[in-house]
């Protein structure tokens, strides 16, 4: 997600070089030299076209943190994980955050690897915080 937001803020960099020295080329070698006269443009587009960016610019940072966060909240869930041996009929109780879970095996809350065989069954239910 970071690098998401570091390739939009050199994206919006990139361009924005681009524009302001667009117009500071240098003169070519050549004999011919050719004057171009622009009217002077007016101070108040030159402002809402800077608000305009940073507004955008804005938005968008604040639209990537949230992202971030939403993601980190997500991954930060607590689960009840109850494992059911079939043969048995005993079941065992663990707790897990939803970033360490991974298909058949998980790390607890305290740091214990579990694995799990093919015959046990998982049952998740999330804790409410």
């Amino acid at each position: 997600m970071l690098t998401k937001l570091l390739i939009t803020a050199l994206i919006i960099t990139g361009a924005f070089v681009f524009i302001r020295f667009k117009n500071k080329t240098a003169l070519s070698s050549h004999s011919i030299r050719t004057i171009n006269v622009e009217p002077v443009p007016d101070k108040s587009s030159l402002k809402n076209a800077k608000f305009a960016a940073i507004t955008i610019l804005s938005l968008t940072l604040l639209t990537g943190s949230i992202m971030m966060f939403l993601s980190w909240q997500d991954e930060r869930r607590v689960f009840d994980i109850k494992i059911i041996n079939p043969q048995t009929g005993s079941s065992d109780h663990y707790q897990a955050h939803k970033k360490d879970l991974k298909g058949r095996s998980f790390t607890t809350i305290t740091g214990q690897v579990i694995t799990v065989s093919e015959l046990e069954r998982l049952e998740f239910q999330e804790i409410d915080p």
